[in-house]
């Protein structure tokens, strides 16, 4: 095959990417918005980073944003498709950026659509649209390898959702019927493979929760401001478009019996709630400024008993970034969110990272209750940032446990590699583990501690570097950067790398788990 045949094909996993943004809930907001080219996805955002001392310690960083990001790295080659982009372009027409703009038409009638009609407008895109577009330049394999991959921002992760749980669960049939102008052919008989990944960033899929006001006078505000859609992140009204049951049996962030694989789906959590605007003081903390943190992932298949958490298998792969919903430092424009996103899609190697077998060596004071805040950074070599970040101080996301209920396992992170974006060429992907965890001491029928206010009993942060496993077999070390020099790591059966914790008040282990990114850890 020539290169320039190459290019008329569709080539995994380089599909196109389509963004669908959040909520405009009022009429400014929607005016804003329809006079946008890229509906607000070619937001940028400049960071002061540490430099040297000629630098006078400080550097302004640019990040250009995701959207041109994709554009202007070579071995993604992305082009952008609006107003017929793809005319002039001469690489991979697949290999191209989509916005849905489904509040075009809200804005033109002067009415707001209800969430479903979007999804439809997305839809359209994703069956019609865009197969016919990649047709006219030419792409020969559309009928057969034709996929596509959703980034959605708040409110456009639940527009997916209502495309995936309620639109895509219609036969190929009914499909054909609705949409005559469909290229899709076969492919439409199994519409959800036609997703290839969600990514969600700062989506509600538990709705939104102003619990710093009371629930009547949300609801009025609400209303007042959109009598349209006033319910759309009320749990009934999701439901409804989620076409969830109106009981317990599944939580309203489930993908239901969609069918949907939740190992295809990344959320971007954030967690910067003082960056966000005044409506912060009504969502209150443990938030982007807008949406809970416990509220901002997905999940699959029904509830769990009653004080269980879901199955770590259950729950769609996540990353906690301290950024705000929107704004300069808002989560979509951010260069942690680009990070993760773009591992997540194009990456080769899926690391999964936990602490094992947690005993504390001093003894316990009688009445006193002990709990524990396990704090876990992480960071690429290269990115100069966390892209993922679990600490009480700032985040308000440490993973809390008392001392009697650890498990034998604590999941930390589940990251992704990417081989072409190393910055050396020994082989390997580097990457920064941060570890933090400190006590608290409570004594019974008092709410501060006991003399202090928080202990720290462990603090340590190490490199790890991974070779890509191109021959079938991996090879890892680590340091401890409170030592020189690498140690080497030897795996099991099930490619996982143990090794202990310094000694101290605490014993454990590490645990860290690779594997090609598309194959399950077990």
């Amino acid at each position: 095959m020539t290169e320039e045949e190459k290019k008329r094909q569709i080539i995994a996993p380089y599909y196109p990417i389509i963004y669908v943004r959040g909520y405009a809930m009022t009429s400014d907001e929607r005016e804003e918005t329809f006079n946008d080219a890229y509906y607000g996805f070619s937001a940028s955002s400049v960071e002061k980073r540490q430099a040297t001392k000629a630098n006078g310690y400080e550097v302004a960083d640019i990040f250009e944003g995701q959207m041109i990001r994709f554009m202007k790295i070579k071995d993604y080659g992305y082009a952008d498709s609006v107003n017929y982009g793809l005319r002039d372009f001469h690489g991979a027409p697949s290999r191209s950026i989509w916005v849905c703009r489904f509040y075009d038409v809200d804005y033109i009638k002067g009415k707001v659509r209800e969430i479903e009609a979007h999804a439809e407008d997305l839809a359209k895109m994703i069956l019609v649209d865009i197969p016919k577009r990649l047709k006219e330049h030419n792409v020969t394999n559309i009928e057969t390898e034709y996929k596509v991959i959703l980034i959605a921002h708040s409110m456009g992760g639940l527009v997916c959702r209502t495309l995936i749980q309620n639109i895509l669960q219609s036969t190929g049939a009914q499909l054909r019927e609705k949409y005559p102008d469909s290229i899709l052919g076969n492919l439409l008989d199994n519409p959800l493979d036609l997703i290839h990944k969600l990514v969600t960033i700062g989506t509600p899929h538990k709705g939104i929760d102003m619990g710093n006001i009371p629930d009547f006078i949300e609801k009025s505000i609400v209303s007042l401001l959109n009598p349209f859609d006033a319910g759309i992140f009320h749990e009934k009204r999701m439901r409804d478009y989620l076409k969830l049951p109106q009981t317990t049996e599944f939580d309203v962030n489930s993908l239901g019996n969609s069918g949907f694989p939740i190992e295809r789906c990344l959320c971007i959590i954030g967690s910067d709630y003082n960056s966000y605007g005044k409506v912060r003081y009504a969502t209150g903390g443990f938030s982007d400024g807008l949406v809970k943190q416990d509220a901002a992932y997905i999940v699959a298949g029904p509830a769990p008993e009653k004080d269980k958490g879901y199955d770590e298998k259950k729950v769609a792969y996540y990353a906690n970034v301290h950024r705000a919903h929107s704004g300069y430092r808002g989560i979509v424009n951010s260069y942690e969110t680009y990070e993760n996103i773009q591992r997540f899609l194009f990456g080769n190697l899926m690391v999964r990272i936990s602490l094992g077998d947690i005993k504390f060596t001093d003894p316990v004071i009688e009445n006193l209750e002990y709990f524990y805040d396990f704090e876990f950074s992480l960071s690429i070599r290269g990115t100069g940032v966390y892209l993922h970040r679990r600490e009480q101080d700032p985040c308000e996301n440490a993973i809390r446990f008392n001392r009697d209920d650890i498990p034998h396992d604590i999941h930390l992170h589940t990251g992704f590699l990417n081989s072409s974006l190393q910055l050396g060429d020994d082989g390997y992907s580097y990457f920064i583990l941060k570890f933090n965890i400190l006590e608290y001491r409570i004594e019974p029928g008092f709410i501060w501690d006991y003399k202090y206010p928080s202990r720290q009993i462990y603090a340590d942060s190490m490199e790890v570097k991974v070779d890509t496993g191109k021959d079938g077999n991996y090879k890892a070390a680590y340091r401890w950067f409170s030592e020189i020099g690498w140690n080497d790591l030897v795996t099991d059966e099930n490619n996982r790398y143990t090794l202990p914790l310094k000694q101290g008040v605490i014993d454990g282990t590490i645990r860290i788990e690779a594997a090609p990114w598309g194959e399950k850890l077990e």
